[in-house]
């Protein structure tokens, strides 16, 4: 067989296999869209699966963060960005307890919109050594008409190594922040989600 009769076999082969699939496409995206036409789904007629109990939480850690005061990085795309440096502090749980690593750092972003984001990410170490980092992200929101306090929650994310403190990567945590009178501190309270 010479060159030319090959090729031309094999781009006949090619073109009739790429038009064999391009049929075969088109003629299914025409058979799921004709099953549906004409037919309404009645959805809210139908039986919904029970309801699932709503997550409960329980408190397992306090945390003490000793803080710097904040810098101001200014205003930049979103808002005013400052960062509040995290210096030490402590923590006490159920089976865990230890100090707040320096060198840690809360990056704020003041939105137009008021609310107030929160992203810090800092280091803990356990009494028997284990280092754990935390990601801690969260809104303050200023208080409502009628409220005195402000709405404050964050998720915060555990990275810890494996073994005796690894359930911490395996569970939904959520959290609240109060300011220290002083305002050289903060105390963070961890829930875990259940």
């Amino acid at each position: 067989m010479n060159t030319y009769n090959f090729q031309n076999k094999m781009f006949s082969t090619l073109k009739y296999s790429w038009l064999a699939k391009s049929f075969t496409l088109v003629v299914l995206s025409l058979l799921l869209a004709t099953s549906t036409h004409g037919v309404q789904l009645d959805i809210a007629s139908q039986a919904w699966p029970e309801a699932t109990a709503s997550p409960e939480t329980k408190q397992i850690l306090e945390i003490i963060v000793t803080i710097e005061k904040g810098i101001e990085v200014g205003e930049s795309d979103g808002g005013v960005r400052r960062l509040i440096p995290i210096t030490g502090g402590y923590f006490r749980g159920e089976n865990i307890k230890g100090k707040v690593l320096n060198g840690g750092a809360d990056w704020q972003l003041q939105r137009p919109d008021g609310v107030l984001e929160i992203d810090a990410l800092y280091a803990i170490q356990t009494d028997d050594g284990a280092h754990i980092i935390i990601h801690n992200q969260g809104i303050v929101v200023s208080p409502e008409v009628g409220s005195s306090a402000p709405y404050i929650r964050t998720t915060p994310k555990f990275h810890a190594p494996k073994g005796k403190y690894d359930w911490l990567n395996k569970r939904i945590f959520t959290g609240s922040i109060a300011g220290v009178d002083n305002g050289q501190a903060v105390i963070i309270r961890v829930f875990q989600v259940d």
